[in-house]
């Protein structure tokens, strides 16, 4: 007998779970959307996306989810309308216990501006992407010269997240050149020489040798000793010194 009660009891309470559910999603659906709460999570104090940006995004669609029923608004359409924005990265909406609707908006992070001599100008992300650099401005290190949006995503784009994520480093250096894949020449912002990288391979194995001259040498020579300093040889610093002016 005791078996037989449990048993009924444990249908019974899965019976009013079903009923309860089923009500509480019925209820759900009638329930009208009190407003649209915008939230970007970005890093960058002024950033690619703004609530207003994301605002007239749904307005441009002919979307306005307040007053609507929540059954009769489309959060996975919502979700894929702020995908197809290429300074988006990633994005999710719900509803709150408010009824209000969230939409929350992570952006692509620029890491490199990319001024290419066959005319390309954009931005390059942490995710590898390129971003039109149109309406938006962020001060970034800029690669110039021979980059195809291949080598930008394949080859610099390691470098650029270590100089960009580097205080040091993103402190110091301004622009960088390529020449060739095997001859890519670094300028900072201190000092008036030219660092001749040589190849992208163990960049930071050689920046680490630079930042050690840095600080034995060159602060004890003068930053503007040298008018060329060479990482190009495996272990070794090669400068050239600069022309004494008369």
């Amino acid at each position: 007998m005791k078996t037989a009660f449990k048993i009924f009891l444990l249908l019974a309470i899965a019976g009013y779970l079903v009923v309860a559910v089923w009500k509480f999603a019925s209820q759900a659906e009638d329930r009208i959307c009190e407003g649209v709460n915008v939230e970007i999570l970005d890093s960058i104090a002024d950033g690619f996306i703004t609530e207003s940006y994301i605002r007239s995004l749904l307005t441009r669609n002919n979307i306005s989810p307040e007053g609507m029923k929540m059954s009769e608004i489309n959060l996975e359409q919502i979700e894929e309308l702020m995908l197809g924005e290429s300074h988006i990265e990633s994005a999710n909406c719900f509803y709150n216990a408010a009824g209000a609707l969230c939409i929350k908006v992570v952006p692509q992070r620029p890491v490199l501006h990319v001024i290419s001599q066959n005319g390309d100008d954009y931005y390059l992300s942490s995710t590898g992407l390129t971003m039109p650099t149109a309406s938006f401005n962020v001060n970034l290190c800029v690669a110039t010269g021979r980059i195809s949006k291949q080598f930008a995503s394949e080859r610099l784009l390691e470098m650029a997240l270590f100089i960009h994520d580097n205080l040091f480093w993103r402190e110091q250096i301004e622009q960088i050149h390529v020449l060739s894949p095997e001859r890519i020449e670094l300028y900072p912002r201190v000092g008036q020489h030219v660092i001749e990288l040589g190849s992208i391979d163990g960049f930071q194995e050689k920046l680490d040798r630079l930042r050690i001259f840095y600080r034995k040498g060159l602060e004890r020579v003068g930053w503007n000793k040298y008018s060329t300093i060479s990482l190009a040889y495996d272990g070794q610093i090669v400068c050239t010194k600069a022309k004494e002016k008369k």
